[in-house]
């Protein structure tokens, strides 16, 4: 089936260059890459120009003007112009393995949202990686060398149970923990919801309305842990100014049983990619 790859990113196309290298490494064939621009600057859109020239999948860029942190609403705007009958979330400093579609459509399940799992690359690792602008294919073998040599934070989300393991199922009504740097789901389940509410602005939740509102729709969380991950380059938190506010809007969600919110994907135009 089609996958739509939904790429957040904002202002770092040292990362993104790496994200999408091991983007368009990955062993299945029928995707896309949609890149979720949250009002980044020229060096962002060179970086995806210089992807799309060269090639064979089809990069798809979905940009806003920059008012500030508004990856609620990008991202529904790069829905709004996919084409993928399931969605794949990753932000755009998480690189990932070379099976990372593949293991995402082998747990994939009808009535279930899939959160995965990711794994800390530290501080002085980032900044090699980042300097060396290579492809690191990260097998599991070297993987484990690198925690061995405290250049990754944790490595147990590597170890792979089956995708049908009793496990998964265990905590289908829990939002926590599940966050859109590796998340998948239908299209259409996203879809019925209205995908996330662009009211969420500013740092924090908006990915927990998002499942929260997705398990109120009686669509439940299928653990991706110890199958799916991806590896999480070292950065800066971002500012958690707005963290309070939009915790108030999502506890409307969780507390009135909320599945449709009112501004959503449903206010962008799939015909253009003007600002809407």
């Amino acid at each position: 089936m089609k996958v739509s790859l939904i790429v957040t990113t904002y202002n770092w196309p040292e990362a993104l260059k790496l994200v999408i290298g091991s983007a368009l490494n990955q062993d299945y064939q029928d995707f896309e890459i949609v890149i979720a621009d949250d009002g980044s600057d020229e060096q962002t859109t060179s970086c995806i120009e210089e992807f799309t020239r060269s090639s064979n999948v089809t990069i798809k860029h979905a940009r806003q003007e920059d008012l500030g942190f508004r990856a609620a609403r990008i991202r529904n705007k790069a829905v709004s112009i996919s084409d993928g009958e399931y969605l794949i979330f990753i932000d755009g400093d998480c690189i990932l393995p070379k099976s990372f579609i593949t293991d995402h459509i082998n747990l994939s399940q009808h009535g279930f949202f899939v959160p995965g799992s990711r794994l800390k690359i530290s501080k002085d690792y980032t900044h090699q990686l980042i300097a060396s602008g290579a492809l690191y294919k990260f097998q599991r073998r070297e993987i484990l060398k690198l925690w061995l040599k405290r250049k990754i934070k944790r490595v147990h989300p590597i170890f792979k149970m089956p995708v049908d393991s009793s496990f998964r199922f265990r905590r289908k009504n829990k939002w926590q923990g599940a966050v859109t740097c590796n998340l998948s789901l239908w299209r259409k389940d996203f879809m019925d919801i209205n995908g996330f509410n662009n009211d969420f602005i500013g740092w924090g939740l908006e990915d927990s309305d998002l499942v929260i509102r997705l398990i109120n729709n009686k669509i439940y969380r299928k653990d991706g842990k110890f199958y799916s991950y991806v590896m999480h380059l070292h950065h800066k938190e971002a500012s958690r100014l707005h963290e309070s506010a939009n915790y108030s809007k999502f506890q409307i969600s969780l507390e009135k049983g909320t599945t449709y919110c009112k501004s959503g994907i449903n206010i962008m135009s799939k015909e253009s990619n003007e600002l809407v």
